[in-house]
């Protein structure tokens, strides 16, 4: 549970270094980017929760759960990727594929920390 708070913390300090750094450079499209970091906040805690709920429930199937929801969230990425007008903000490529890599990278690291402490406890 400790773990959790960590990653989620982590998350959250990119999201404010990442929307002060993008304020003082572009001052511009704050709205565009808080929808941006709300959708991916909301993709993130589900897959966080989705996570922990099948430890409980498909322990050793956790790597292929895992592989799961990161395609499915990154077919939702490229499904809301229009509805959110990405394209208005200029180098929108550089913005938004950064905190969705750096996402993915705690979600990653919580998932192998998960399977390593499965594995020891087996």
């Amino acid at each position: 549970m400790k773990n959790n708070y960590l990653y989620i913390v982590l998350y959250f300090l990119m999201f404010i270094a990442h929307f002060f750094l993008f304020k003082y450079l572009e001052n511009c499209c704050e709205i565009i980017f808080i929808k941006y970091y709300l959708f991916l906040t909301i993709l993130f805690m589900m897959v966080i929760t989705v996570i922990s709920i099948c430890k409980k429930l498909y322990p050793d199937y956790l790597g292929f759960i895992f592989m799961g929801i990161v395609m499915v969230k990154l077919a939702l990425m490229f499904l809301i990727m229009n509805k959110l007008n990405l394209s208005e903000v200029p180098n929108y490529k550089l913005h938004f594929i950064i905190p969705y890599l750096i996402s993915l990278l705690l979600v990653t690291l919580y998932s192998v920390n998960i399977i390593q402490k499965d594995e020891k406890n087996h």
